[in-house]
């Protein structure tokens, strides 16, 4: 990675982290099932979140959202569900006019 890229990503106060592993581990469970093998270098901590089905924690970890869903779908949550489960604990998204209408 890129010195510019890893500076622009602080600067946003997000933590540089190889998440490498764990889209892959997510990946390979949604094709393989429960056999999948984790992935070398995913961490206990992660494969624990993988294990325990915990979709917040896979967004926090900057899962890619494609991913959580398709994961989401895979364990039975319904689209309500799985959006009660991301939306917990974070602020309500501002509902607004859109640009588009506004000029």
């Amino acid at each position: 990675m890129s010195e510019a890229v890893r500076e622009a990503g602080a600067d946003r106060g997000r933590v540089q982290r190889d998440n490498y592993p764990l889209q892959r581990a997510v990946f390979d469970r949604l094709r393989h099932g429960e056999a999948a093998a984790a992935p070398a270098g995913l961490p206990e901590s992660d494969a624990a979140l993988l294990r325990a089905g915990d979709l917040r924690g896979l967004a926090d970890r900057g899962v890619h959202p494609v991913l959580i869903n398709a994961f989401a779908r895979a364990l039975g949550i319904t689209r309500a569900d799985y959006r009660r489960l991301l939306a917990a604990g974070r602020p309500a998204a501002r509902e607004g006019v859109a640009r588009w209408r506004a000029s």
